[in-house]
């Protein structure tokens, strides 16, 4: 009987960890989907605020405001410098809003993040944020 309540303490435990953060209103920055129409690509999420994330495809919420979001992409080019295949972003990460990251491809090898954002659904129905 205490062997099967284990594993529901255990994922309770968890998942109370992360539930701080959802607790007031949230901002998800994550790479957008790859398009050869616009030439854009899925970078590495590498680093918020100089802390690296877990997950560079997955980065956990962050809270909104002024962020420092590093991005990495790289192009497949042999002897890329960290400054070809990095790039730091300052973002002004607003409330329920999702920011999704492209790199762009422009000519020959280089390329430009490009962002794009969307509401975060769950998030202003939570918090009763009006859309914009």
């Amino acid at each position: 009987m205490a062997a099967r309540r284990f594993p529901a303490l255990l994922l309770f435990a968890s998942t109370s960890v992360f539930a701080g953060i959802y607790d007031q209103p949230w901002s998800q920055v994550e790479p957008a989907d790859q398009s050869s129409v616009r030439k854009e690509f899925p970078p590495a999420i590498t680093q918020v605020d100089g802390q690296s994330t877990s997950n560079t495809r997955r980065p956990d919420a962050i809270a909104p405001g002024k962020h420092k979001i590093t991005i990495r992409f790289e192009t497949g080019r042999v002897g890329q410098s960290e400054a070809e295949t990095t790039r730091v972003l300052d973002m002004e990460l607003e409330a329920c809003t999702r920011y999704r990251i492209a790199a762009q491809r422009t000519t020959g090898t280089q390329w430009e993040p490009k962002v794009y954002s969307e509401a975060i659904s769950e998030c202003a129905r939570k918090f009763k944020k009006p859309a914009s």
